[in-house]
């Protein structure tokens, strides 16, 4: 069966852009609302505000201490690489230093950095599924519906809407890891494009300083490297693994969770080790979380199953590989569970190869009546629609808190804040403590 003609030009581009431009600005008011706090936004802001004066890549506080005594005279303020990932801060940095370096509450524009990187992952995965539904033999009508559901599933996925008007990591992770696979797909295409081959090592390469868990794109692209570009391909992948090794001097952030039963645990000095039943409960546990989160119907629960059918045509299996190792990655970590947020890179995997499948299985059964896909257009968009909304709509942010600074450093029960406030440093106090 012959190839059929791509979608024009033009109209591709316009696809792609309006469903970028409609992941984009229902976010921009709720990112502008207000500065959006979490633990986890609050160093990533810290860090970057730290770049920013080019006083590098510290933290002012101290939250984590596993096995460690803090003097608080002198290790307060340290090198954050053993804790987080430095792609994040150091692409927020400028932004951060344009608006945003000195000591109070952030100023919610520099959320508009992972609204926009939103929209790019979202306007990818639109031409990402274009190319696939094309080699599915779709034709443009077809590769066009299944492009644009796949875009606006990615664009509005409950969790990747929470996590794009926060100043979290996932969206440039997300972005790097798209860029990863379409140099996969490209190279299976073409395997001595050089475009291709790029965007396979730079996404392989860089995603694992965004999120931790995408150190799983370094396997992966050395080993689909297509022969003649395996060599050069584990060798560039290398050279940019073993220079982030070398700078930031830890193999990756955040193993401290590999040595505690519960991540709470890492806030305590000398906690037990995990035993094998804690180590196999959580991996379970995290498991288990992560299929129920995909299979509620809020979170978009018919894309699993349609991706797991899609799977019969082998063109979409680089995505469920992707899709398959993040589940790996991320259950593997026992002490923490967040499948809110860890299941942001399996949806968009899985988003094309169901939205693909979806219209596949149309056209064979169904493939005169267009009330039947009319339904399923307003079940798609309505149901993850409503759920975005609830998120977009989602209680304003907290008012700035009064923070008063102390001299020297502070222990109080929330050093994040303190430290955004004040610019003082400071000491989580541990529970229990005095």
């Amino acid at each position: 069966m012959s190839t059929p003609p791509p979608l024009p030009r033009l109209q591709a581009w316009l696809l792609i852009l309006g469903v970028a431009g409609v992941a984009l600005l229902p976010r921009v008011g709720p990112a502008l609302r207000g500065y959006h706090p979490s633990h986890d936004g609050g160093e990533y802001v810290l860090l970057a505000r730290s770049l920013a004066r080019g006083e590098g890549f510290v933290l002012p506080i101290r939250v984590r201490f596993v096995d460690e005594h803090v003097d608080e005279s002198t290790d307060v303020v340290h090198a954050a690489y053993a804790e987080r990932a430095p792609l994040w801060p150091a692409v927020l940095a400028p932004v951060v230093g344009a608006v945003d370096r000195d000591p109070g509450w952030p100023d919610p524009r520099i959320q508009l950095v992972g609204v926009l990187l939103a929209a790019l992952a979202a306007g990818a995965a639109t031409e990402l599924t274009l190319r696939l539904a094309r080699e599915r033999n779709l034709g443009p009508h077809g590769a066009a519906w299944a492009a644009g559901l796949a875009g606006l599933a990615v664009a509005f996925y409950p969790s990747l809407v929470r996590a794009s008007i926060h100043p979290w990591a996932e969206p440039l992770g997300l972005v790097l890891g798209l860029l990863c696979v379409r140099g996969w797909l490209g190279l299976q295409a073409k395997p001595t494009c050089w475009k291709a081959w790029g965007a396979l090592v730079l996404g392989a390469g860089l995603a694992r300083y965004a999120r931790p868990e995408a150190w799983v794109l370094v396997p992966l692209a050395c080993a689909v490297a297509p022969r003649g570009r395996r060599l050069a391909t584990v060798a560039a992948v290398g050279v940019l693994t073993l220079g982030g090794v070398l700078w930031t001097g830890v193999l990756a952030p955040q193993l401290f969770l590999l040595r505690v039963e519960h991540y709470e645990l890492a806030a305590h000095t000398t906690p037990p080790p995990p035993g094998i039943g804690a180590v196999v409960g959580g991996i379970a546990s995290n498991l288990v979380g992560q299929l129920v989160h995909l299979l509620t119907p809020k979170n978009g629960w018919l894309v699993l199953p349609l991706a797991l059918l899609g799977l019969r045509w082998k063109g979409g299996r680089p995505l469920a590989w992707w899709a398959a190792l993040n589940v790996v990655a991320t259950c593997a970590v026992w002490s923490t569970a967040d499948p809110h947020r860890f299941t942001i890179v399996t949806f968009v995997a899985l988003a094309p190869l169901a939205t693909i499948e979806a219209e596949a299985l149309r056209r064979r059964f169904f493939s005169g009546e267009r009330a039947v896909f009319a339904a399923w257009v307003a079940v798609w968009v309505l149901v993850l629609g409503h759920a975005a909304g609830r998120e977009l709509r989602g209680k304003p942010p907290p008012p700035p808190p009064s923070i008063v600074a102390e001299e020297g450093v502070a222990r109080v029960e929330d050093p994040w804040g303190y430290a955004l406030v004040t610019g003082r440093p400071a000491v989580l106090l541990e529970t229990g403590s005095d």
